[in-house]
């Protein structure tokens, strides 16, 4: 053979081999990445199918990590610092911790108080603080507890950066805001590192990026709150939606053929009422979503519809006769 087609031969040879391993490499590079850490009381499982992944999770984490250390149980948080310092002077806290408290006070007032971050007192009562399994207090407990609750008494001091609470005995929980709050920074994180594909899931708080692989979206299930492991239907998120959930079959006890589950209306000092077993609200924003959910198991089904109508937000909602109400447009496949 000549030298020219030899050479020839050995283009198109070292072409092809150049193609068969920048397909394979291709492939692999958007494969889903999965990594998952225990944080906030749950696993966090971030999923992203973009070259980079690693990097860009790992980076998300950190992000998360910080908001946790901010809001978190231990002495040195800011939440701590402030029901230690509860009635007397106004606090300097982070970043993170003024906008979650600053969203907080804004859903108190929407909500008409139904979510309100300053029912820890009523929690450590009711035995659900922080993994509390639950017990039933006296009465004349709770109506002393009451006077403690309230977010009109979480005092702002915007120029300065810094928060009160005004009256001593006074703490808050974030349990209801905080995992969304971090979603949302994790997903911006993953975003401001190149990844266009990706999901934060944090169990009752979902976000996702991108309409997943495949391009079909992701999809989720809705488990039944009241038969474990079968499914409602399966809900498709695309791309920027977030989700968030709660219910009542997690952390509740059972006196007198009462259930008693550890969302406590804080303008009563009960847990919720059992109309309610699951709300599921999609949104853009999963903290708005991880707030809501909590607002509407509070609330009557009515007052609830009309909320979600007015802040234009999708939800469903399932009583506890198992009934479904879903505002126009939700949809809920059928689980396969």
């Amino acid at each position: 053979m000549k030298k020219s087609h030899k050479a020839i031969l050995m283009l198109l040879l070292s072409g092809s081999m150049f193609g068969f391993f920048w397909m394979a490499w291709n492939r692999i590079a958007h494969e889903p990445l999965v990594r998952s850490r225990l944080m906030m009381g749950t696993i966090i499982e971030i999923t992203a199918c973009d070259r980079g992944a690693e990097a860009a999770i790992t980076a998300a984490f950190t992000r998360m990590q910080q908001i946790e250390d901010a809001v978190g149980r231990e002495e040195w948080s800011d939440l701590s610092r402030l029901a230690a310092s509860a009635g007397g002077p106004p606090l300097n806290v982070s970043s993170d911790t003024w906008e979650i408290l600053s969203l907080a006070a804004e859903y108190w007032r929407k909500t008409n108080g139904a979510f309100d971050v300053t029912v820890n007192p009523l929690l450590e009562l009711w035995g659900f603080g922080y993994d509390g399994e639950g017990n039933f207090p006296e009465p004349d407990a709770i109506k002393a507890a009451l006077p403690r609750v309230g977010s009109d008494k979480m005092l702002f001091f915007p120029g300065k950066r810094q928060i009160r609470l005004a009256k001593p005995g006074m703490s808050l929980t974030v349990g209801g805001i905080a995992k969304g709050y971090a979603v949302e920074e994790a997903a911006r994180i993953l975003m401001k590192n190149g990844i266009t594909n990706a999901m934060i899931n944090a169990g009752s708080s979902i976000k996702v990026i991108g309409d997943g692989p495949g391009g079909r979206g992701w999809r989720i299930g809705v488990e039944n709150p009241r038969s474990a492991g079968k499914l409602v239907g399966v809900i498709v998120l695309r791309s920027g939606e977030a989700m968030g959930t709660s219910a009542d079959n997690r952390r509740f006890f059972i006196k007198d053929s009462h259930r008693y589950s550890h969302i406590i209306d804080p303008r009563t000092g009960w847990p919720a009422r059992e109309t309610m077993a699951l709300v599921t609200v999609i949104t853009d924003n999963a903290a708005t979503a991880d707030i809501v959910t909590k607002a509407l198991f509070l609330n009557s089904i009515d007052w609830s519809m009309a909320f979600l109508k007015q802040e234009n937000l999708k939800a469903i909602l399932i009583d506890s006769q198992g009934k479904l109400h879903k505002t126009p447009g939700f949809q809920l496949l059928r689980p396969s």
